[in-house]
């Protein structure tokens, strides 16, 4: 059997999708959208979709990134990151012209007419060595028609995806970074230095107005460095768990019916058209990487909890200040499946009407085998009984705060 061989330049956007829909979620990563033109044309190498709002991503990639040295390694950057920025400027040009779509590995076609509104454009180019692109000032611009540009090696920003998570956290980066000189903006190569000081400041550039600046601020706080380094570890342990959830949510337990009675399965999508477990992870993907952390923490505490008993219901609620949900975190051992989702729907109302929220998404681990979620319905009416419950099941918890005000 003759496998296809595909260039390097393809093989790298595959990776990079790959590493993309891991912590930003599968479904609102999109690669090589197109549009018919009149025939099937690529429109850009990575769309990433927030919150009705989209990123553009422009790579190049080396077929052979061994075979330059460093002065035609320079020469080759700068010859393809003009051609990478081509492609965003078209986008962001004539973002409506034609019907875009795309080809999703699990959503199928996804059509965008039109295409949500473009917040910013990151040019990537491959390159292991530090390139200065000062010399291409006048074709680099920061901005194109009020859209932001960011010009990033590809290691660089994939690493960047790696430490920060989420798509908000991503744009706080990039914000604060534009903060610093169009010079430094225009180094590719050298990124690392410049997070490790946004990392140790806890999500600023204060101070800084270069990578020389930066790499003796480092030198000077190695402790403050490596405490950093720690938390945001921590931090990416426990967001994982959230992202393992917003992922799984694609599948769906074969025998999800089994034990269930008319009145709960009617709650449940059809088989052949769900679409409400992407309103679920849009919620779960829509937060920055800390409140994704305590999230997960809360989670595994629980989980842990039931777990060290082998059985039994356990809970427990969080909620984020500025965000008008509530969510429920349940771990069920041995219990049957028709008793979890009822006692988890009851819970849910009263953690809805104990803390006065608007909505409550409950994240069920079963058996640490599967996930329930449950999601309030937005015009659901408070009634005497959830708030009864609410005091019974919440008024006597030990509730704490969290300041989450930084990275």
């Amino acid at each position: 059997m003759e496998i296809s061989k595909i260039s390097r330049t393809e093989w790298a956007e595959r990776k990079v999708e790959e590493l993309l829909s891991v912590p930003l979620i599968s479904e609102f990563v999109f690669r090589s959208p197109k549009h018919n033109d009149p025939n099937e044309k690529e429109v850009i190498d990575h769309l990433i979709v927030h919150s009705g709002q989209s990123i553009l991503i422009s790579q190049k990639a080396q077929e052979d990134p061994g075979k330059r040295n460093i002065e035609h390694n320079e020469l080759w950057v700068k010859k393809n990151i003009k051609n990478a920025l081509k492609q965003i400027r078209g986008v962001i040009r004539n973002p409506n012209n034609r019907p875009k779509w795309c080809k999703h590995p699990r959503r199928g076609r996804v059509e965008f007419d039109p295409l949500p509104q473009i917040i910013h454009g990151i040019v990537l180019v491959e390159t292991w060595h530090q390139v200065d692109l000062s010399s291409l000032a006048n074709e680099l611009p920061m901005e194109y028609m009020g859209i932001p540009l960011t010009y990033l090696s590809m290691n660089d920003f994939l690493n960047l995806i790696i430490h920060l998570r989420t798509v908000p956290e991503l744009l706080e980066y990039l914000a604060a970074r534009r903060s610093l000189s169009e010079t430094t903006l225009r180094i590719v190569g050298d990124e690392y230095t410049l997070f490790m000081l946004y990392l140790m400041n806890g999500g600023n550039f204060e101070g800084c107005t270069c990578h020389d600046d930066a790499g003796q601020k480092l030198a000077g706080n190695k402790n403050a460095v490596n405490e950093a380094l720690d938390c945001n570890i921590k931090y990416r342990f426990y967001s994982n768990l959230l992202e393992h959830l917003a992922n799984e949510l694609y599948t769906r337990d074969p025998e999800y019916r089994q034990g269930l009675p008319p009145h709960l399965l009617s709650q449940f999508d059809p088989d052949e058209e769900r679409k409400n477990y992407i309103i679920l992870q849009e919620i779960l993907v829509d937060m920055r990487l800390r409140e994704r952390a305590e999230l997960g923490r809360a989670f595994h505490a629980v989980i842990e909890g039931v777990s060290m008993q082998g059985e039994g219901f356990s809970f427990q609620a969080s909620h984020i200040d500025g965000k008008d949900m509530v969510f429920l975190f349940i771990a069920v051992r041995k219990v049957c499946k028709e008793e979890i989702l009822r006692r988890a729907i009851m819970l849910t109302n009263a953690a809805r009407a104990y803390f006065k929220k608007k909505r409550c998404m409950a994240i069920v681990d079963r058996d640490g085998e599967h996930y329930d979620l449950i999601l309030s319905p937005p015009d659901y009416k408070t009634t005497t009984e959830d708030e009864d419950a609410g005091r019974k099941y919440f008024g006597s918890l030990r509730m704490f705060d969290i300041d989450m005000s930084k990275l």
